[in-house]
Formats: C-alpha cells, sequence, structure tokens
C-alpha cells in the first residue's frame, strides 16, 4: 500500500519524505504489514527511524490521527529502533523533542539527549525455508521476534504498544498511555552514592529544559542518564563515578543483585515508569523480569503514541 502522505502543518516549505517502494501512510484500514505506528497526540510528529531496508524513509511525518506501515522483509530484520520527534521544521529536523540524532542543532548544547519514548525491535523470519533466513550480527538465524520499549534513559511522549497474530505469555501488550512530562520528578535524591553520601545531588530536577526557552521541557531523564548527559542539564558525572555508578548499574563491578537492592530501584522515577507502565517497560538496568517481549515472527505490532503528548 502507498498512499501521499498528509500535510503535516510546519511552516517551513521544504517537501516531505516520499514514501518508499511498499510502504505507505493511511488514516484507517487494516493493518498490511507486520509493524504499525499510529499518531494520536492531537498534532504532527514525525517518526526517526533506525536500521530499516534501504528505500525506507529515515524520518516519517505523521498527521493526527494518521498511520504509517512499515514493510518488514520476510527474511527477518534485527536491531530496527523507532521514536518519536515533536516541533520539527518539514524535513523532521531541528525538533523540539526528540533531536536526540544528528544532524544536531546548531547550538551550544548539541544533540538533545537520547532520552526518547521508543521501540526496539527484532523481526523473525517468515519464509518457508529457513536457510533463506536473515541471520544476528553473531550469525544466529531469526527465527522469533522480540521487542521492547525501554526507559531506562527516559522518556518524551506517551504510548502504547498492541500486538496480534501471535503472542504468548511472553509477548504481551503494553501501555505507556498515561505517561506525562508533568510528572517527571523534580526533586530526585540521588545522593546515596556506592561507598559514600553526595548531598549535592539530594534534589534533582530530571526535567529534561531546552537551552533557549527554561519554560519548555523536552523530556524527563533517568537518574542515570541526568548524571552522564553533559548538557541539556545533566550534570556530566561519568558513570563509573562513585555517585553514579549504582544508579547506571555498569556490570562490572554493579552486579544485578546490587543494582535492584539498590537506590534506583527505589527511585520516583522508576516508580514513575512502574505505574504509568502496564505491560513491562524496562524502568533502568536491571530491572529484570519486565522489558523483553518474545513473540512469533508473524506477530503484527502497532505502536501508538498519545493521546496528552506535549
Amino acid at each position: 500500500m502507498t498512499v501521499a502522505f498528509a500535510a503535516c502543518g510546519s511552516s517551513n516549505s521544504n517537501p516531505a519524505p516520499t514514501p518508499g517502494p511498499g510502504l505507505g501512510a493511511s488514516n484507517n484500514g487494516a493493518q498490511p504489514t507486520r509493524f504499525r505506528i499510529t499518531n494520536q497526540c492531537g498534532k504532527p510528529i514525525w517518526i526517526q527511524q533506525q536500521n530499516m531496508p534501504a528505500g525506507t524513509p529515515a524520518i516519517i511525518p505523521l498527521a493526527q490521527a494518521q498511520s504509517y506501515d512499515f514493510n518488514i522483509p520476510d527474511a527477518g530484520l534485527a536491531s530496527t529502533r523507532f521514536w518519536p520527534k515533536v516541533g520539527c521544521d518539514s524535513s523532521g529536523e531541528n525538533c523540539q523533542i526528540g533531536q536526540s540524532s544528528g544532524p544536531c542543532p546548531a547550538n551550544s548544547q548539541g544533540c538533545a539527549p537520547p532520552v526518547d519514548s521508543k521501540i526496539e525491535a527484532t523481526w523473525g523470519c517468515t519464509l518457508p525455508d529457513p536457510s533463506q533466513c536473515a541471520t544476528t550480527p553473531q550469525g544466529d538465524k531469526l527465527t522469533d521476534t522480540f521487542y521492547n520499549s525501554s526507559a531506562v534513559d527516559g522518556f518524551t511522549l506517551p504510548y502504547a504498544v498492541t500486538v496480534t497474530s501471535g503472542g504468548g505469555a511472553a509477548c504481551n501488550d503494553l501501555d505507556c498511555s498515561t505517561l506525562d512530562l508533568s510528572a517527571c520528578p523534580s526533586a530526585e535524591n540521588m545522593s546515596q552514592g556506592r561507598s559514600s553520601q553526595h548531598p549535592e545531588y539530594s534534589s534533582e530536577n530530571l526535567a529534561v529544559i531546552d537551552p533557549a526557552d527554561p519554560q519548555l521541557v523536552r523530556g524527563c531523564y533517568s537518574p542515570c542518564k541526568k548524571f552522564n548527559y553533559p548538557t541539556y542539564g545533566g550534570l556530566n558525572v561519568a558513570e563509573t563515578s562513585d555517585e553514579a555508578i549504582i544508579y547506571c548499574c555498569p556490570t562490572p563491578p554493579i552486579s544485578s543483585g546490587e543494582c535492584q537492592a539498590g537506590p534506583v530501584a527505589k527511585s520516583e522515577y522508576v516508580a514513575l515508569i512502574h505505574q504509568h507502565c502496564s505491560g513491562g517497560v524496562y524502568g533502568y538496568a536491571y530491572d529484570d523480569g519486565i522489558g523483553l517481549h518474545t513473540c512469533s515472527a508473524a506477530t503484527e505490532i502497532e505502536m501508538t503514541f498519545g493521546p496528552n503528548c506535549p
């Protein structure tokens, strides 16, 4: 299905990307591919994708109530990623939210931090001959479909993921549609450290503030990303420092048990993610037992952004 894009309301006169072969945008109808993204934000958004095949637009504009259907190869596809952008020019760049990859804005802050609400997926092979299936970078055949939606770095827009045509206990929907940037912790206690207290971090605002407009919130940091991001209000503290290491949990030296027993699991931020995301979303590095969804290769997935978008 190939349908022209609706206008997305930008004042920039640059043309919107043209759909590639087998791809398309629509306002209704049955899902014709294994993956669809739908905009229910009440305003235009843009979808940035990584690692889709050649011919897929890198940035896809979506008007309100519009969907885009991605053509996933039957042989399977590893390591795809998709996230939303808001307040962009008509080329889908220079965005107020989601400009976490180049080209970076022409300011001293560089690209926005990678706190995007996102989905990451590896798509299984649906071909009848397994010898024709694609492989992972490690050389393993792509059999099942796997997806996760991680808030380990932060979040931006509310969203939900629904799955059909294959499921099972480990392939369930998830719902983060009540996430709201206004609930981002404004006084997170990040003072514990691994071996000593750091009272200078006892009340940290996790909001990602626009460098040109202190009233504009671009996203919500996780405690780890607040520590280690160098700009946009980040603290520029290395994740291996005593202050940050127990919040970022790099392995080695932090074990999963130490991380799970530490302050990040009890943080306001992780409580917010668990309260507003049902079905399984990682809130920190060792948020075990939730997050990775294992589905059959033929599973169809739809990600919907909205409804209450900033």
